[in-house]
C-alpha cells in the first residue's frame, strides 16, 4: 500500500496535539513495516506534493475584500475664528493651559495627565489593543509547540491481557497558508483598532485637561463670588448700624431698620449655596486627580484668577479635523470595520494549512530518545465552507453592514467636531463681550452706591435708595466675578473643541504610545 494513504488531510480548526495522533500511530506502523532507514526517503516523496501549495503561497499577494485607502481631511473653513481682537493668528503656546499664567492650574493639570483614573482605563486599553495586533501580525507564521505525552494501556487478549505503552517527543507546527488574506486582513484591523485606541486616549487626556481647568475656573469663581458677599455683608452691616443709630435718635424709620436686616439676611442665606459650589469644585479636583475628595483643601486656598484680556490664539483652524483625537478614533474604526470585511470575504474561499511533527516515538521510555525512534510527519489540510455559504455570507452581509455604520459614525464625528468648534468659538466672542459690559456696569455700580451712601449719611437721600444702590452694587460684582470665570472656562472650550489646539504635552503622551 502507498504510504501517502496514511496521510489523511485534517480539519483546519483541529486542535494540533489531537491532529497528529493519527498521524504518529501511522508513522509507527510505517517503522514496524519498513524499518526506521527508509523514513528519510520517504520524507522527500511526500514532500512532492506540498511543493505546488508552497509555491502558490509565495505567488500569493492579494487579499480579497476592499482595499482601504485613508483620505487626507479637508481643511475647514470656520466662520467664527475670523474676529479680530478676539482671536489671534499666532500659535498657542505648547500646552495651552499655560496661557493663563496660573502655576497652580499648569500643576493641577499636569498631575491629572499621569494620575487620572480615565486616562489609565484608556492606557489599558491601549495596552490590551497592542497585545492583539502582536497576535495577529504572527498568525501568517508557522506556530511551533513542544509536545511530549506518555501513554500505558491494558488490552485483553487470549492471554489474559497485554500491557502497551506509547511515548512521544517532539515539536508540533501549524501553518495557515494565507493565500486570500484572511490572516492579513485581521492584522489590519487589529491594526486600525490600536490606533484608534491611541486616538482615544489622546482624546481623553484633552478632556481630563479641560475639565481640570473648567472646574478650576468654577472654583476661583465661586471663591471670589464668596468674598463679594462677604464684602457686601460688612458694607451692609455698617448700613445696619447707622440705620439703628439713626432710628434711636428719631431720624430714622422701623421701615429702614427691618429693611436694611432683611438684606442683610439674603446676603447671608446666599453664602451656603456658594460654598458648596466651591466644595464640589476642589472634590471634583481632587478625585481628576486620582486622589480622595479633601485632599486638595489645602492647597486651592483662595487665589485672584482674572479673566483672559488677550486675542485668543488658535493656531491653524482649518487643520482642525486633523487635530481632532475623536475623529481620527472614528477613521481607524471605519478602517477596521473595512478591513473584517475582508476576513468575512476570505470565508468564501479554502482554507489550507499544514501540520507538521518532528521528535521521537517509542515504546519504551528509557529508549525514547534513541536515533532509531526519530520520526517525523507533515499532514496538508484543507477546510471549505462548501456546504455552508448562507451562513458565510450572512457573516460577510454582517461585516459590510458593520462597515457601513462605521462610515457613518466618522461622517457624524467629523459633522460634530464643525459644531462643537463653531459653538465654542461664537460662545467665547459672547462671553468676552458680556464681559465687557459687565465690568461697565459694575464700575458704575459702585460710583451710585458711593454716592446714594454719602447722600444718606448727610440727610439728603432716603435709605430705600441706599438700599437699592448696594443691591445693584452686589448684583453687579456677583455677576463680574461670574463673567470672568466664564470667559476661561469659554477658552478651555476653544482648545478643547480644538482637540487641544494640535500640540503640547497632551499629544506628546498619546505620542509615546504610538506603534512601532
Amino acid at each position: 500500500m502507498d504510504n501517502r494513504q496514511q496521510f489523511a488531510p485534517v480539519a483546519a480548526d483541529t486542535d494540533p496535539a489531537d491532529a497528529h495522533r493519527p498521524v504518529r500511530s501511522a508513522i509507527r506502523e510505517m517503522a514496524r513495516r519498513d524499518g526506521a532507514s527508509s523514513a528519510r526517503p520517504a520524507a522527500v516523496r511526500h514532500l512532492r506534493p506540498l511543493v505546488p501549495i508552497l509555491a502558490a503561497a509565495l505567488l500569493a499577494a492579494c487579499a480579497v475584500g476592499p482595499d482601504y485607502r485613508a483620505a487626507a481631511p479637508a481643511p475647514v473653513e470656520l466662520q467664527n475664528a475670523q474676529m479680530p481682537g478676539v482671536y489671534a493668528g499666532g500659535s498657542p503656546v505648547a500646552e495651552w493651559w499655560r496661557q493663563f499664567d496660573d502655576p497652580v492650574l499648569e500643576r493641577l493639570v499636569a498631575d491629572a495627565l499621569l494620575a487620572n483614573p480615565d486616562l489609565r482605563i484608556a492606557m489599558t486599553r491601549v495596552q490590551a489593543a497592542r497585545a492583539v495586533f502582536t497576535e495577529r501580525r504572527l498568525d501568517p507564521w508557522p506556530h511551533v509547540v513542544a509536545d511530549a505525552a506518555g501513554e500505558r494501556t491494558r488490552q485483553p487478549d487470549a492471554a489474559g491481557g497485554a500491557i502497551a505503552e506509547e511515548y512521544s517527543l517532539g515539536f508540533d507546527a501549524a501553518w495557515e497558508l494565507d493565500l486570500f488574506g484572511r490572516l492579513r486582513r485581521g492584522a489590519e484591523a487589529a491594526r486600525a483598532d490600536l490606533q484608534a485606541e491611541q486616538a482615544g486616549l489622546e482624546d481623553a487626556q484633552v478632556s481630563v485637561a479641560a475639565e481640570v481647568a473648567r472646574n478650576y475656573f468654577l472654583l476661583r469663581g465661586a471663591q471670589k463670588r464668596i468674598a463679594v458677599s462677604e464684602q457686601t455683608l460688612v458694607n451692609l452691616g455698617q448700613t445696619q448700624r447707622l440705620t439703628e443709630t439713626r432710628h434711636a435718635l428719631g431720624a430714622g424709620s422701623a421701615l429702614d431698620v427691618n429693611s436694611s436686616r432683611a438684606r442683610l439676611k439674603a446676603i447671608e442665606a446666599d453664602i451656603p449655596l456658594l460654598r458648596s459650589l466651591e466644595t464640589a469644585s476642589r472634590y471634583r479636583l481632587a478625585v481628576l486627580l486620582g486622589l480622595q475628595p479633601g485632599k486638595l483643601d489645602a492647597w486651592l486656598v483662595p487665589r485672584e484668577t482674572p479673566a483672559y484680556a488677550r486675542a485668543l490664539p488658535l493656531g491653524d483652524t482649518r487643520e482642525l479635523l486633523r487635530n481632532r483625537p475623536d475623529v481620527r478614533a472614528a477613521e481607524r474604526r471605519l478602517a477596521s470595520a473595512t478591513a473584517r470585511v475582508g476576513v468575512a470575504t476570505a470565508d468564501l474561499f479554502p482554507r489550507i494549512s499544514i501540520r507538521g511533527f518532528a521528535g521521537f516515538l517509542s515504546g519504551d521510555l528509557s529508549g525514547l530518545v534513541a536515533g532509531s525512534n526519530e520520526a517525523w510527519s507533515l499532514a496538508p489540510a484543507i477546510s471549505w465552507a462548501a456546504f455552508d455559504m448562507g451562513s458565510v455570507r450572512a457573516r460577510l452581509r454582517a461585516a459590510e453592514a458593520g462597515a457601513d455604520g462605521a462610515a457613518i459614525q466618522y461622517e457624524k464625528a467629523v459633522l460634530a467636531a464643525l459644531e462643537d468648534a463653531e459653538n465654542a468659538l461664537q460662545d467665547y466672542a459672547r462671553r468676552q463681550e458680556r464681559l465687557r459690559i459687565v465690568v461697565e456696569q459694575a464700575t458704575a455700580a459702585r460710583e451710585a452706591e458711593r454716592l446714594a451712601d454719602a447722600g444718606y449719611r448727610e440727610g439728603a437721600m432716603d435709605f430705600l435708595t441706599l438700599l437699592d444702590a448696594q443691591r445693584n452694587q452686589l448684583a453687579a460684582d456677583d455677576a463680574l466675578a461670574d463673567a470672568e470665570a466664564a470667559v476661561n472656562i469659554a477658552a478651555v472650550t476653544v482648545y478643547k473643541a480644538l482637540g487641544g489646539a494640535g500640540t503640547g504635552e497632551v499629544q506628546g503622551l498619546a505620542s509615546a504610545q504610538t506603534l512601532r
